[in-house]
């Protein structure tokens, strides 16, 4: 028999529609009706133990701590990946009369005709690519490649690795023959070429570094004492009424390693009718009463002369492994429990031990000793190439992912909030994040920024509640709190920027602004181009030092429709007090210096002042910001806490249509958070913004509503159960980058202390606020004082 060997990626399922699952095991059904009874199956599935560390320079002290204290938690868990193989097997005819007569002319050709042996093997060979090829062109959405076709890269046989899996306990053992010849009969250029990834002989011999052991378990021994691994073999031995292509996924949430194999040899039709009607007429004749079974005999007939379906010898095998006995004990209980709750007896092999092991290896037929005659939907569904999602840890535009997040299924899933794409080109980065109270929304804003810093670059965090302000100045950032209450604060002063076209334009809208009523979305050409005017004037007439909102607008006529709305924001005089937003911007100079990492507590004018007051200061933080990216082009990152508060104006519906692709290009991105979704699908930019973030990451909510998430953020009823059916403690969240979503959880608890500063409340604000009276701003002499009192807290 000759052999090829596909790997495939496999499909995700635990996010998807019922409609997409259903789909892709049809995709990989109708793949198998292009194979007939010439051919065999063995469909691996390999889960394995991965060692996962994500590398990176931080250029913060703090969020270098934070990464490493984060990374230990992987230092000694066990994180798996499950690899996929499909062994394709020409056998040839093997039953029937054809079948007999092509074994009867292959042994004479072996004994007479010697020289047609190599052409039949070559026709042979070209039958099993073909059926390749067939293969993986079919099954494209699974992600295939076959084995070989990277050798030379390689450096070793891809295929001989395969099978070193089930001699060496999971193991791969990658075989180079590195034969040396005497210097006397070869050059060392010819010494060098005798170097070869495929071995002299046979290859039992090339493939093995662990002796086996037969016992009441299964033991490979290496070559130190401590090289020792244990395994035990599981098997079927009644199957299910009825199968489904989720029914073996519990598997992939074992907490261990082990090799599934599936094998399904094609049946000939006319063998398969007759062994299915010699059934049906047995039990007819016994009076057995499971008329269902019957019927379903009779079924399978009918959809087997029609070619819906192709019947053949189906037999399960898993290859439990451990490093210690109690462990594997533990794993036997496990996946037997995970068969029967799938309807199906599986058992431990003890005397059939040694054949159900060797029966793993392609072409071991003889070996199989439990097999029952299956068709080729129930094939699929035993082996429907379901895997889980693992994100990219290249392809990031920046460097390697962002972070590393644990699965349920204790997989790892490399976060990144940028979609996938090249180096040389930025790619979309903006990202929402929907969490309740209670979620950890604050912490993983922190989390994700302090990952960032493995890229350098700018964060600006547009806060509430000021839950970010410990974190922010641990990182020795800039954080103020914009109020009345810290008016002496603020210095803002939007006529001192630069003169430019760009600034002028600004400062015109930004003018407009301060005196629209609510809901306005224009004012009349007249009260525009007085307010333009009076710009410039202050770059034109106005020396530096005088340029101020008081002295830009004396120019205004005492007949302007506005005054009354634009003193909201003047100094007074003598005749009347300051307007209540003077503080914001009529100021002598401007002391807004953008620095690394700052932070503006924006909780008053969320909850105190009128949206067009919101918009007049964001307005002016987010043209800084603005103007800071055409200078540097670096990454920068704006986090906005209830963004759509922010942004939910005329000003910002209009600019972020352009906006948001601008910034892209700029090398900086924005998320958007908020523990309202309805705010999100009530809002008139919610199409805005959604359509342009390449990610979008949605916390464990047992209060979520239908009308919200489904209708709102167009997710499938299953990811909508994923973030229903999950508590908020549980650190769940939906994790979604296009159309491609997976469940993950974001454990933070080796960070113990740190939390504190990730998500301030105010009584650890209040507490840092004191301590800074005492020691000073510096977080190298607060930073301990802080973790010690907090504890208090």
């Amino acid at each position: 028999a000759l052999f090829s060997v596909i790997k495939l990626s496999g499909v995700p399922f635990e996010t998807e529609k019922t409609e997409i699952i259903n789909g892709n095991s049809l995709s990989w059904h109708r793949a198998l009706a292009t194979l007939d009874e010439r051919f065999a199956l063995i469909g691996t599935l390999h889960r394995r133990k991965v060692s996962c560390e994500l590398k990176g320079e931080f250029n913060n002290k703090f969020a270098k701590q934070v990464n490493q204290v984060y990374q230990s938690q992987f230092t000694d868990k066990s994180l798996y990946v499950n690899d996929l193989y499909l062994a394709v097997i020409f056998k040839g005819l093997t039953t029937g009369k054809i079948g007999y007569l092509s074994d009867l002319f292959r042994r004479m050709n072996g004994r007479y005709v010697k020289s047609t042996r190599a052409a039949r093997r070559e026709m042979n060979i070209k039958q099993l690519n073909d059926a390749i090829f067939q293969l993986t062109t079919s099954l494209s959405a699974f992600s295939p490649h076959a084995l070989g076709n990277h050798d030379a890269s390689l450096g070793c046989s891809e295929l001989l690795t395969y099978v070193s899996l089930f001699v060496n306990g999971g193991e791969t053992f990658s075989f180079k023959n590195n034969a040396r010849g005497f210097a006397s009969d070869k050059t060392f250029e010819k010494t060098q070429q005798t170097a070869s990834i495929y071995p002299q002989g046979h290859i039992a011999q090339a493939i093995t570094a662990k002796r086996i052991f037969f016992g009441d378990m299964i033991q490979f021994q290496g070559a130190l004492p401590k090289d020792t691994r244990f395994a035990a073999m599981i098997s079927i031995k009644r199957y299910g009424a009825e199968s489904a292509s989720i029914m073996l996924d519990p598997l992939l949430h074992l907490d261990g390693e082990f090799l599934a194999t599936q094998s399904f040899l094609f049946e000939s039709k006319t063998e398969a009718d007759k062994k299915m009607d010699r059934q049906g007429n047995k039990m007819q004749n016994a009076n057995d009463p499971a008329t269902s079974q019957i019927e379903a005999l009779a079924t399978a007939r009918d959809y087997l002369a029609s070619d819906h379906i192709a019947m053949g010898y189906h037999h399960n095998t898993v290859m439990l492994l451990s490093d210690s006995v109690q462990d594997l004990e533990r794993l036997i209980a496990q996946t037997i429990k995970c068969y029967m709750n799938a309807g199906i007896v599986a058992v431990r092999e003890t005397l059939g031990q040694e054949p159900a092991f060797w029966s793993q290896i392609p072409t071991n037929f003889k070996y199989i000793a439990r097999s029952s005659l299956i068709s080729s939907k129930n094939f699929v569904d035993f082996f429907p190439l379901h895997n889980y999602r693992s994100g990219f840890l290249d392809g990031n535009h920046l460097g390697s992912a962002m972070m590393l997040i644990e699965t349920p299924s204790k997989t790892p899933l490399w976060l990144n909030l940028h979609a996938k794409g090249p180096k040389d080109n930025p790619s979309p980065g903006h990202t929402t994040l929907i969490g309740g109270n209670g979620s950890g929304k604050t912490v993983a804003m922190c989390c994700f920024d302090a990952q960032l810093n493995r890229y350098g670059g700018s964060s600006f965090f547009f806060d509430r509640n000021r839950g970010a302000e410990i974190y922010i100045r641990a990182c020795e950032g800039h954080y103020a709190v914009l109020s009345p209450d810290h008016a002496k604060d603020i210095h803002f002063n939007p006529l001192q920027l630069p003169d430019t076209a760009t600034n002028r334009k600004f400062c015109k809208d930004w003018l407009i602004q301060l005196i629209k009523k609510e809901g306005e979305t224009e004012i009349d050409e007249r009260m525009a181009d007085q307010l333009g005017q009076c710009i410039d004037y202050a770059y034109e007439q106005l020396a530096p030092e005088h340029r101020n909102l008081t002295h830009a607008t004396k120019i205004l006529p005492i007949t302007f429709d506005r005054w009354i709305r634009l003193r909201r924001w003047l100094r007074g005089d003598k005749s009347r007090p300051d307007g209540e937003y003077a503080y914001l911007f009529d100021n002598e100079l401007d002391g807004l210096n953008l620095q690394n990492k700052m932070g503006f507590d924006m909780t008053h004018f969320l909850d105190h002042e009128p949206p067009s007051v919101l918009a007049a200061l964001t307005m002016y933080l987010m043209h800084r910001i603005e103007l800071s990216l055409k200078q540097e082009g670096r990454l920068v990152s704006i986090f906005l806490d209830e963004a759509w508060q922010y942004l939910d104006n005329d000003y910002w519906q209009k600019k972020l249509k352009k906006w948001l692709p601008t910034l892209r290009k700029l090398n900086c991105h924005l998320i958007f958070a908020t523990q309202s979704p309805k705010s999100v699908v009530s809002s008139p930019i919610k199409h805005i913004i959604l359509d342009n973030c390449a990610t979008n990451i949605y916390f464990a909510n047992p209060q979520a509503k239908f009308e919200d998430y489904i209708n709102g953020f167009n997710l499938s009823p299953e990811e909508f159960n994923c973030i229903k059916e999950n508590d908020t403690q549980s650190r769940l969240f939906l994790y979604k980058q296009g159309h491609e979503s997976t469940l993950a959880r974001l454990n933070l608890g080796h960070l113990k202390d740190l939390l504190k500063i990730m998500s301030g409340t105010q009584a650890s604000v209040d507490l840092l606020t004191n301590i800074r009276k005492e020691v000073g701003d510096h977080p190298k002499t607060w930073l301990p004082i802080f973790l010690e009192r907090s504890r208090l807290l």
